[in-house]
């Protein structure tokens, strides 16, 4: 019986001095402070409520335990559970069972386990967490916070939900005062209009900006299958907006956008890229590269400037070609894209070459057309007209359409040089070689003839309505005048200088880009 009552007065004396420290907190005995040079311990963690409460000393000396709507205090912190272990000695505790912890106005934590110590104010959170504070929620199953730092770690998998988007990682860190959160490991942020997947990724919950760092691709969910890769940048995932770099580039249905760096915005389907630019149309097999470029998806357009380049592949060789600036967009139907060059336009293939003032191609029909003062080296013949169409079939050169002034130039010898013109030409084309050329209309003609021993014989000048011209290895081989010929072969003294030259005639061979970086000199 003695023992009984002597049970009863301790279980008495604990409720009275739990009142106490309910009404009169500041007779809470404080944490000491620390020698000099010593780091300041946190103050005293403070009992607010308890249904009940009672010693284990199984547990060690000053060990309380609280259960039922249990409430501690610790400077702006507060912390809720339905039991808890508080240690006295350590200024520590072991929370149980509907976890909260709360830490000024935003910072919201939750889990079934929580360990709290009250002098290095660092707390562990165990099984079914979550963090929030206001804008984002944080789940996982363990989880570190320091308050002093106002720092959270989660060493394991976890989820965030940011408005539409979901981030998941296998770790992570969460910076409370600059709102911000880096993620580790296998990242994926899922958007309903996208999925980016990298490697480490820093967001912010207040901008929802995320950067991001190493192999990083973003695809669309949406009709217009884009994809982006890149090993550094930032995407805005409110607007839309992003910025790549590190082999970074954009992946459309029919084109790809390559740069040192980009600019692009998912929303209008706009891009700009800066140095070392790469557009690639994957279904014409065309490559463009320069020093900018502007690309528009939704328009379908894109335009390059700055050392730029565009490569036509063929099977056997390739045509590359330089001007001023490189445009892209697709027709009206909106299915066939077009491409067009301004100013300074020069191209060089292996067996052909060429300059003009402006060139636009048309994929809908394959054509190459030529504006301005157009010259085409083809083999040893020059070729010039107001204006040419090269036409390309199954990958290879098939027709060449010269109008106006149409004229023929190859040199004979130093000072002799064959000559044809006439109104309108076609040269004709096999495994991309030109084999004959058909003159029509006020055809005329200076050619030589050689003999066996190839000395010059005389020279043959015609005037013919129609002229059909043989070419072999790049030379012309033989003229065959069709439709009203008046022609006459003359020793080669016999005519003057004057009448050897027809009208029109300019031989312009210093013009002739002779490699593909000849294509970037303007003569």
């Amino acid at each position: 019986m003695k023992i009984s009552k002597i049970s009863f007065a301790c279980r008495a004396l604990y409720r009275l001095l739990l009142i106490i420290s309910i009404l009169f907190p500041s007779l809470q005995v404080q944490a000491q402070k620390p020698a000099k040079g010593g780091h300041e311990p946190g103050s005293k963690i403070e009992i607010r409520n308890a249904d009940s409460f009672e010693g284990d000393e199984s547990m060690g000396k000053n060990v309380r335990r609280l259960i039922g709507n249990v409430v501690f205090q610790q400077d702006e912190v507060m912390m809720y559970c339905d039991s808890a272990y508080l240690y006295s000695n350590d200024n520590s505790l072991d929370a149980y069972g509907r976890v909260r912890f709360e830490q000024g106005d935003s910072l919201r934590l939750r889990g079934d386990l929580l360990k709290y110590n009250g002098n290095t104010r660092t707390a562990r959170l165990f099984d079914h967490i979550s963090l929030t504070d206001g804008k984002m929620t944080l789940t996982t199953d363990l989880l570190n916070y320091d308050l002093n730092r106002r720092m959270a770690d989660f060493p394991e998998k976890g989820k965030i939900v940011d408005g539409e988007n979901t981030l998941t990682s296998n770790k992570g860190y969460y910076y409370s005062t600059d709102k911000m959160l880096f993620f580790k490991d296998s990242v994926v942020l899922n958007n309903p209009k996208y999925i980016m997947n990298c490697d480490t990724l820093r967001y912010h919950t207040t901008s929802r900006i995320a950067y991001f760092m190493g192999p990083t691709t973003i695809n669309s969910t949406g009709s217009d299958s884009t994809n982006i890769y890149c090993e550094n940048g930032w995407y805005n995932t409110d607007n839309g907006k992003s910025y790549l770099s590190q082999n970074a580039f954009i992946q459309s249905k029919s084109q790809q956008l390559k740069g040192d760096s980009i600019l692009y915005d998912r929303n209008t389907g706009t891009g700009e890229a800066y140095y070392h630019v790469f557009v690639i149309d994957t279904t014409q097999e065309i490559i463009v590269t320069g020093d900018y470029a502007k690309y528009d998806d939704r328009n379908k357009q894109s335009v390059v400037t700055g050392n730029t380049m565009l490569t036509q592949v063929f099977d056997s060789d390739s045509l590359f070609m330089h001007a001023d600036t490189l445009y892209a967009t697709f027709d009206t139907t909106g299915n066939t894209r077009n491409y067009f060059a301004y100013h300074h336009v020069k191209f060089f293939k292996t067996d052909l070459q060429g300059k003009c003032d402006s060139l636009s191609y048309n994929a809908s029909d394959s054509t190459l057309r030529f504006y301005y003062d157009p010259i085409i080296w083809s083999g040893e013949n020059q070729l010039t007209a107001d204006s040419i169409n090269l036409q390309i079939a199954h990958s290879k050169i098939d027709r060449l359409n010269m109008y106006n002034s149409s004229f023929i130039v190859s040199r004979e010898d130093s000072i002799r040089f064959n000559q044809i013109r006439g109104k309108n030409m076609t040269g004709y084309f096999s495994d991309n070689k030109l084999y004959k050329i058909l003159v029509t209309g006020n055809g005329q003609s200076i050619y030589y003839g050689r003999d066996k021993d190839d000395k010059v014989m005389g020279v043959n000048r015609a005037d013919c309505s129609d002229i059909m011209i043989y070419v072999k290895e790049g030379k012309v081989d033989r003229i065959m005048l069709i439709k009203k010929p008046d022609a006459t072969f003359f020793p080669p003294e016999e005519l003057s200088p004057q009448e050897l030259v027809l009208k029109g005639f300019k031989w312009q061979q210093d013009k002739q880009p002779k490699s593909k970086e000849d294509i970037f000199i303007w003569r």
